[in-house]
């Protein structure tokens, strides 16, 4: 009888138990063993939103928080982006909790945690923690880990070989998980990625002009004589590009001509609404058409205080229905030519459909993005000596006959 119900207990302590692990998807108390990888059980799939809180490096005091979300298609930075975020770095980044493994336990005391940086940042103290919470669509963590003091190994016999840090070059940091000081440790990984900028984790594939055919430069208000267009004109059998409307005695200078706009742009961060509101006033236009019928209005603020500009997109695009022959076309080729064209212009409308997208923020950039674009009309001409003496008739100017020197003698130096 005792041992029957031994049984029924142990069978009753298993179900309990069973129960637990379905309630809190595996996750105990983890066990900091020297060697070993306590999270390698982290249920990657379980995350849904990651909350990255520490204390500002430049503004003392102030906490900062970064909140990525798991959406429909990827993640997303919040923090009033609202953005695609990079998907590759938020997979390392979980993948390093995975696979950090234990270099030491670390017996700390309360009073201790200061010194290797692991007290709660929302203290706002100069060594504290960044924290880092994996949470799921319930909002309840996973874990929450405390990253502290990043340290290095010691590198020879006379380096520090203080629990508390030695070498050089980080290769190891504290770590604290679910704020149980029972957990402290030194693991193999420095979670470098552990920042709270919004736009270190924005997705920053951008839009890219292929083929431009076309450009224009419109400015606003008392600057609009500036204002110019370019465009690939055929000149003499060959494509080249000209300043359309040009007078008599304007010539462009292609040596310098910014004929390559936005052909591997960047972008540092989202704007805010305030800085959106600038491309509401005085504004310049700039429109860039393609071979491939798209059209690019990137519309562009004045010059903000840090050097950059803020930018709006607006891609649209025009496609044949039909592929049209060429002259010399020979009809066995035009079954095979008719695929590849097929083919060529699901690229492109694969392109359009993913820089539409684009519309839907604005962009903060760097001033080397857009200044080759926001010349004068004036200065795409190319100079003229004004100073040359043109021959009649046109033709080369005769060079002046040299004066002051000697007769020529044919005899001479034999």
């Amino acid at each position: 009888m005792k041992n029957k119900q031994l049984v029924l207990m142990g069978i009753a302590f298993a179900l309990v138990a069973a129960v637990y692990l379905v309630i809190t998807g595996g996750e105990g108390e983890p066990q900091m063993i020297i060697g070993q990888e306590p999270l390698t059980d982290l249920p990657v799939g379980k995350i849904q939103s990651i909350q990255i809180t520490s204390v500002s490096e430049t503004d003392d005091g102030v906490v900062e928080t970064l909140i990525l979300t798991r959406g429909k298609d990827g993640w997303i930075v919040g923090n009033g982006r609202n953005y695609p975020a990079d998907t590759d770095r938020i997979e390392r980044f979980v993948k390093e909790f995975k696979e950090m493994k234990v270099l030491r336990q670390v017996p700390a005391s309360a009073s201790q945690l200061e010194r290797i940086h692991l007290t709660d940042p929302v203290s706002g103290a100069t060594n504290a923690a960044t924290q880092v919470a994996l949470l799921r669509d319930d909002e309840k963590a996973v874990y929450t880990l405390h990253l502290g003091k990043e340290i290095s190994g010691p590198s020879d016999t006379s380096a520090n070989t203080s629990v508390f840090g030695g070498g050089n070059f980080p290769d190891r940091r504290f770590v604290m998980i679910n704020g149980n000081r029972k957990t402290i440790a030194v693991v193999d990984q420095t979670f470098s990625n552990a920042t709270p900028t919004p736009s270190d984790w924005l997705n920053k594939d951008f839009f890219k002009i292929e083929n431009p055919n076309s450009i224009a430069v419109t400015y606003a208000g008392t600057e609009s004589t500036n204002s110019w267009r370019i465009a690939k004109e055929d000149v003499n059998g060959t494509e080249e590009w000209v300043l359309p409307g040009a007078k008599k005695n304007e010539e462009l200078d292609t040596a310098t001509a910014p004929t390559s706009p936005f052909s591997s742009p960047s972008f540092n961060d989202i704007a805010n609404k305030q800085q959106a509101a600038l491309l509401d006033t005085n504004a310049t236009k700039i429109e860039v058409g393609t071979v491939d019928n798209f059209q690019y209005t990137i519309t562009v603020s004045q010059k903000n205080i840090g050097g950059g500009y803020t930018i709006r997109l607006n891609i649209s695009g025009s496609f044949p229905e039909k592929r049209t022959p060429t002259a010399d076309e020979k009809p066995e080729d035009k079954e095979q030519l008719d695929k590849d064209w097929v083919e060529e212009q699901a690229k492109i409308k694969k392109k359009l459909e993913a820089e539409k997208k684009f519309a839907k923020w604005s962009f903060q950039v760097e001033g080397y993005t857009v200044e080759p674009l926001l010349k004068k009309r004036s200065e795409l001409l190319a100079e003229k000596d004004a100073g040359a003496i043109q021959p009649p008739g046109g033709g080369t100017t005769p060079l002046p006959p040299f004066k002051n020197l000697p007769p020529f003698k044919p005899d001479e130096g034999k």
